[in-house]
């Protein structure tokens, strides 16, 4: 564990009683109840036993693709929201350094955020990821109680094989989309307006960067149910994201918009509900990063 690792940890169990307050006050001044389980994880590190218990199975299954020996590069192709890139098995000819197993399976959302999104999915009935990954956070999305529906979208065929088995494992109702977001997307909506289901919680990893943020975003809108949750990840990551959250948090039709400082939680109603805005990122231990705009070949990540 690095210094700064050491620091954020120690920040985090300092600030966690006054983000528990903080919440508390949200509460009373309308943050909906409906996301106060997720929110006060963060601060208690507190859950139902099935919920721990559940979150080490799925730990387990990070460890063992953490211990694989197969290494990655990216490869990257231009796209109508700039230029994608997404792992895939390393080859002898390219120049693009090695990505290791472990690094995927680090680079996946941690477990304390994989709580958060389990908290967050426990009623959805329907849930579109977009980022799978090696199916960490789609593990946990998935074996929410109310067993959704969920479909989740993968440019890399190498990683949605890996999904697949980590999926299979804790849900028999998942479908990955293989391919790029651009066409993926429309796709997965589809899918699910076949079987008659509105989105109840997006959630959107994979594409860091301010313009595919927000077409994402609106592309998701006319799919989602009355009370659904948008989930944003990494919102603070790069001055393009931060520009992202300020204009979606801003939306009409959105109720309630969270900043959790990795997390951006938007609560959508639809019609002309004006968000109320609500900051938790101080207590959390995540800050706006000094990274700028990422250049053309690094603008998604996964």
């Amino acid at each position: 564990m690095t210094l700064r690792q050491i620091a954020g940890d120690l920040y985090r169990a300092l600030a966690a009683p006054f983000g528990a307050r903080s919440l508390d006050r949200m509460l009373r001044d309308g943050l909906p109840p409906r996301l106060e389980a997720p929110l006060r994880f963060l601060f208690t590190g507190e859950a139902a036993p099935d919920v721990l218990a559940l979150a080490a199975k799925i730990e387990t299954r990070r460890a063992e693709i953490a211990g694989s020996d197969r290494t990655y590069q990216f490869t990257y192709a231009r796209s109508a929201h700039g230029m994608a890139r997404w792992p895939e098995p390393s080859r002898m000819e390219s120049e693009e350094p090695a990505l290791s197993s472990r690094w995927l399976a680090a680079a996946s959302v941690p477990r304390r955020w994989g709580v958060f999104l389990h908290l967050c999915a426990m009623e959805a009935r329907a849930i579109v990821e977009m980022g799978t990954c090696v199916g960490i956070s789609g593990a946990y999305l998935a074996s929410a109680p109310s067993r959704p529906r969920l479909v989740t979208l993968e440019g890399s065929a190498a990683l949605a094989a890996i999904a697949e088995e980590t999926l299979a494992r804790f849900s028999d109702r998942t479908t990955i989309v293989r391919g790029p977001f651009e066409s993926g997307i429309h796709r997965a909506l589809a899918l699910l307006a076949a079987e008659q289901l509105k989105v109840d919680l997006a959630w959107i990893d994979g594409h860091h960067d301010e313009a595919p943020t927000l077409h994402y975003v609106r592309t998701l809108l006319p799919h989602l149910s009355h009370g659904a949750l948008v989930v944003l990840d990494d919102i603070l990551l790069y001055a393009g994201m931060r520009r992202a959250w300020q204009q979606v948090s801003a939306m009409r039709g959105v109720a309630a918009a969270v900043n959790t400082g990795r997390f951006g939680l938007l609560l959508w109603h639809g019609g002309d509900a004006a968000p109320r805005h609500y900051d938790l990122a101080r207590h959390t231990g995540i800050w706006p990063s000094r990274k700028r705009d990422m250049p053309d070949p690094h603008a998604v990540a996964r």
